[in-house]
């Protein structure tokens, strides 16, 4: 299992592979580049891991043939090692200490083009008692150092030896390392193991909803709207079945005795007020065992948009005059997070401020404006809006005309 030390045991091993292969004895370090290495006078050769990322395509991804196949949960960290190769002379300030240079990077750059894939049977100068090249922390990993050669501009270089300010600019070589996994502490969830594996064939026989409306519908209201309580008519195909349920919102009300092109439903008082989907969700009740069927997931319709009104149930008081406070007692219960205002006439007032924790309500608190923005005595027509969609308003019968609810303001 790789643990913590799998970054630097990469290091390690780079080292010891360079140590050894090498036709050129020289000093390997493993150190920042703008720090005086103590101990070495000789030529030396520099690592630098200067940036480490996360593999894209091991993301997620467990490692093959370890652990149980039925265990999931927290796969190891995969990561992509970013190296600085430097190469420095023994003395800097001689006249070929460039040329030194240059001859221990070409020499390091030939070690790790020959040895691009390292493998836990290397061994010391190809003896097999001798020690080996990988690392301990990194003996039996599935994936195996891949060293890849990174096409390197010179801006790049600039922008690198630039966030090192004490530090002179030297020929330097960058080099991929990948994969390097670190395997998780948390313990992974083991599952049951397979009883019997069994296979369903079903006819696709998906659900639609072709249009939804209020039953019976009202002449002042779009088809798609209603109040908590109210009959939904449900149209379509291929809405009948066992286990069919219909999603609204967040609420899923099983269906008795559905109808393949229709299907009756009442809105359910828990839903608040606002615009919620409308979904026909069938499920599949498979063998589970003989004569035991266990329901599944199956199909679900199109979601179709639903508004679901509040009712204004009573103004307290039914009249007031300018700055007092008016309660209006709604249903479904309001959210604190809802935006309510009351519309008298073509005046709206907007709700007073709720604390955002507070649990719904069924009353909702309203001031009439004072001053100036007050609102001139008389008889209004009165609707509750919340998160848009606002209450009924009931209509003479002769005329044809809305008459109430209504406030009057003194």
């Amino acid at each position: 299992m790789s643990n913590f030390m799998a970054i630097a045991g990469v290091s390690s091993t780079l080292r010891n592979l360079l140590r050894d292969r090498m036709e050129q004895s020289v000093d390997v370090t493993i150190a920042p580049p703008d720090v005086t290495v103590t101990g070495t006078n000789n030529r030396r050769l520099n690592l630098y891991l200067y940036h480490v990322n996360e593999n894209a395509f091991l993301r997620n991804q467990e490692i093959p043939g370890q652990g149980s196949p039925g265990a999931y949960g927290f796969p190891p960290l995969s990561l992509d090692l970013h190296y600085l190769v430097t190469a420095f002379a023994a003395n800097e300030v001689s006249p070929d200490a460039d040329l030194q240079a240059q001859q221990v990077l070409g020499d390091a750059m030939r070690v790790l083009h020959d040895f691009s894939l390292i493998t836990d049977t290397l061994h010391e100068q190809d003896n097999p008692v001798a020690p080996l090249i990988f690392d301990p922390s990194l003996v039996g990993e599935f994936e195996r150092i891949k060293i890849t050669l990174q096409p390197t501009s010179l801006e790049d270089f600039a922008k690198i030896w630039t966030a090192l300010p004490q530090a002179n600019f030297r020929r330097s070589v960058a080099y991929q390392v990948s994969v390097v996994q670190i395997e998780s502490r948390r313990p992974r969830r083991p599952s049951l193991p397979v009883r019997k594996r069994q296979v369903h064939v079903l006819p696709l026989h998906a659900p639609v909803i072709s249009e939804i409306r209020r039953d019976p519908p009202l002449a002042a209201l779009p088809g798609a709207a209603a109040e908590p309580g109210d009959t939904l008519l449900i149209l379509g195909r291929n809405l009948s079945g066992e286990g069919v349920s219909v999603r609204l919102g967040t609420e899923l009300v099983a269906i008795a005795n559905p109808q393949d092109s229709r299907i009756t439903v009442t809105v359910p008082a828990t839903l608040a007020a606002g615009v919620h989907s409308v979904q026909v969700v069938r499920q599949l009740l498979l063998e589970a065992q003989p004569g035991t069927f266990v329901p599944h997931g199956g199909f679900e319709s199109n979601a179709v948009p639903l508004l679901v009104i509040p009712r204004l149930i009573s103004l307290a008081p039914p009249g007031a005059s300018a700055g007092t406070l008016v309660t209006a007692t709604v249903d479904p219960p309001a959210l604190a997070c809802q935006r309510k205002s009351l519309l008298l006439g073509d005046r709206e007032i907007q709700a007073e401020p709720a604390a955002p924790e507070s649990p719904p309500s069924v009353t909702v608190s309203f001031r009439l404006p004072s001053g100036p923005a007050a609102i001139p005595a008389g008889t209004y027509l009165v609707r509750v809006r919340i998160d848009g969609a606002e209450s009924r308003l009931t209509a003479n019968p002769v005329t044809g005309q809305y008459d109430g609810p209504v406030f009057t303001v003194t």
